[in-house]
């Protein structure tokens, strides 16, 4: 039993020129701060996290190859998940077309692993998953609500 599909890697939000001024304007106030409380390092700190922050907004999603087998789940050669490392996993509907696979992971430090899918996918999905793991209730972060919102 087997399932392929091809997906980007991560929602892509385009952003805006103000979007940059907006988090440049953020990331400079809190540079601000730091040096205002003679906190060299935590300035430092900013300026590094304001820049990874930029150029991860710029970074446009590479196609991914996504598998389900009776291994586990497969994205691409990057990285794969046996079933014995995911305790459940839940559909999140974005729109009529998108949404994404949500699997719980046993990880401490990733235990929500994400997956961009195709609505038209979904009973295939399940399908295949419902003989593996549990479907769960996914509910959504704080993080994933404030990303959402910011386009990140």
């Amino acid at each position: 039993m087997e399932f392929k599909w091809k997906a980007p890697e991560f929602k892509y939000y385009y952003k805006e020129r103000s979007w940059y001024w907006l988090a440049g304007i953020f990331f400079g106030i809190l540079f601000l701060i730091a040096l205002y409380q003679k906190s060299i390092v935590i300035a430092i700190f900013w300026i590094i996290a304001g820049t990874t922050v930029m150029m991860w907004a710029k970074r446009l999603p590479k196609t991914i190859e996504f598998k389900i087998t009776n291994d586990g789940v497969h994205f691409g050669k990057i990285r794969f998940f046996p079933y014995e490392e995911l305790t459940g996993f839940a559909v999140k509907k974005d729109n009529e077309e998108a949404g994404e696979l949500i699997l719980k992971t046993t990880s401490k430090i990733n235990p929500i692993v994400k997956i961009n899918m195709f609505m038209q996918d979904e009973t295939d999905i399940k399908d295949i998953l419902k003989n593996f793991i549990d479907e769960v209730e996914y509910e959504e972060s704080f993080f994933d609500v404030i990303s959402d919102k910011i386009g990140f």
